[in-house]
């Protein structure tokens, strides 16, 4: 049964005074003047102090601040007091309490920049876009981050890395707009990290970065290689469609120099991961695959787009249900090739969910957006996640102002896929977590209702990663162990 230490609360330490609880399902009455309870969650049937009774009226279904139970209970009892009665609900299991919109974030999506050297069609940044800048800025002004916001982000992770199992350290991701735009502060922050790092016996955030490839150089491979950073290139793969949903911002075909820089990368030895989108231009995966084949990729994410021009390229339903035939083939491939013991190319899609089922992960969330993993953007403004950037309704808070607990608490609230009513009959609930936050949104206007083609074809992959799964470890369990060990 959950307990938190009494110090947690009653030193009310930072961050500690804004835990929460809610109440969870029970019966009150009372016989000849005493006070009796049920919990239904424990099936704890106990007599009732009447200042629990008191206190328990007070908090509501949903999860409510410390400070909030206090100001609202604070003429029927003193603090000290009523952390003690709370410790006591939660040990019988009348309330239950929640913690996991005060932890630290851990991983951070920096927005190096928001400028752009391409004019994607699909752009999930585009709007504010103007004719006189490059790129999308998701709403928020055109600018680069600044040398003293990196430092800051770098000391909050170091700040806080005594607070996470392991003592780790977090990650880094580098965002944009195109981030290779802002070079400077991108070699900065990786130098200050190893710096105070070092400087502290600090393990060092991880780093990594997404970038269109348009600008990547010997200078930038040598930075990669010095401090470890992982690179994922966004790139859709053939000629044909990487140069019609993503044009340089001139209108020129931008094909020729993403492919050199996979070429580059590939001769000094680093280890690429493609992110490609998918429109409705390019449900046929398998010629994705081989293209990247062809070119000694070995490792790809599959991402439907999204974005502002929706009419170009949405995927309508006839265009999801081709998308999971595509998966069946990819699929297929694999397994196949994993039989012929010959290398294949490596659809991140499909191992994941492989292993999800291998380990029997269940999650409530779809991911960690709002609990461990932000956006930082130039302006120092925390967002839940790098898609939610330039929306005030999803800031979360400031890097030198704190957080704004009580707003990430709904958000997390809205996020948990309890509170998806549509995910509550669907047996995909615990392996999905309630579907990305962005992707419901942006077709619900909700975060907490689930986009239903995305659901539709979450469950298909689902489907033939088990079908995969069973195959390639009835064949070889050696090459199925590895598979999983290595999935991410």
């Amino acid at each position: 049964m959950f307990a938190y230490p009494k110090a947690m609360i009653m030193d009310l330490p930072g961050e500690k005074r804004h835990l929460a609880f809610k109440a969870l399902p029970h019966e009150l009455f009372s016989k000849e003047g005493r006070w009796y309870g049920y919990a239904v969650s424990s099936g704890e049937a106990c007599e009732l102090p009447d200042e629990h009774c008191r206190v328990l009226s007070q908090i509501p279904s949903t999860f409510t601040l410390f400070e909030d139970i206090h100001r609202h209970t604070a003429d029927m009892i003193a603090s000290r007091e009523l952390i003690d009665v709370l410790q006591d609900l939660a040990d019988t299991g009348f309330v239950k309490p929640f913690d996991k919109h005060t932890r630290p974030i851990s991983s951070i999506n920096i927005f190096l920049s928001t400028y752009c050297n391409l004019n994607c069609a699909y752009c999930y940044g585009g709007e504010g876009r103007s004719d006189s800048v490059p790129g999308g800025s998701y709403g928020m002004q055109q600018e680069q981050l600044s040398r003293e916001m990196g430092r800051k982000a770098v000391d909050y992770l170091l700040k806080t890395s005594g607070t996470r199992e392991g003592g780790s350290a977090g990650g880094i991701n580098f965002f944009g707009g195109e981030p290779l735009m802002n070079m400077e502060v991108l070699e900065y922050i990786a130098e200050y990290s190893e710096e105070q790092s070092c400087k502290y016996g600090t393990p060092k955030p991880s780093l990594s970065i997404t970038t269109n490839g348009l600008l990547v150089d010997e200078k930038f491979i040598s930075l990669c290689k010095q401090h470890h950073i992982g690179v994922q290139i966004s790139f859709d793969g053939t000629p044909e469609v990487q140069n019609t949903m993503r044009p340089t911002t001139g209108g020129l075909p931008s094909y020729p120099a993403v492919e050199k820089a996979i070429g580059l990368l590939g001769e000094h030895g680093i280890r690429i991961r493609i992110r490609a989108t998918v429109s409705n231009c390019n449900t046929d995966l398998m010629q994705s695959i081989r293209h990247l084949e062809s070119l000694g990729v070995y490792d790809v994410h599959f991402a439907v787009a999204s974005g502002h021009d929706q009419e170009r390229f949405a995927l309508a339903d006839h265009d999801f249900k081709a998308l999971g035939s595509a998966f069946d083939d990819v699929g297929r491939y694999m397994t196949e090739r994993t039989r012929e013991g010959k290398p294949f190319v490596r659809c991140n899609n499909l191992l994941s969910a492989m292993a999800q089922l291998h380990r029997r992960n269940s999650k409530n969330f779809a991911c960690g957006a709002g609990i461990g993993l932000a956006s930082l953007s130039p302006d120092g403004s925390f967002h839940i996640c790098h898609r939610f950037a330039g929306m005030d309704d999803f800031v979360i808070g400031h890097i030198d102002h704190g957080m704004d607990y009580r707003k990430r608490l709904k958000l997390i609230e809205q996020m948990h896929s309890d509170s998806h009513e549509e995910c509550r009959e669907c047996w995909a609930k615990e392996l999905c977590g309630g579907e990305c936050h962005y992707s419901n949104h942006e077709a619900n206007q909700r975060i907490s209702v689930p986009n239903r083609q995305m659901c539709d074809l979450h469950r298909s992959i689902l489907k033939t990663a088990m079908a995969m799964a069973a195959e390639i470890r009835q064949h070889d369990e050696e090459t199925y162990f590895r598979m999983i060990d290595n999935a991410m």
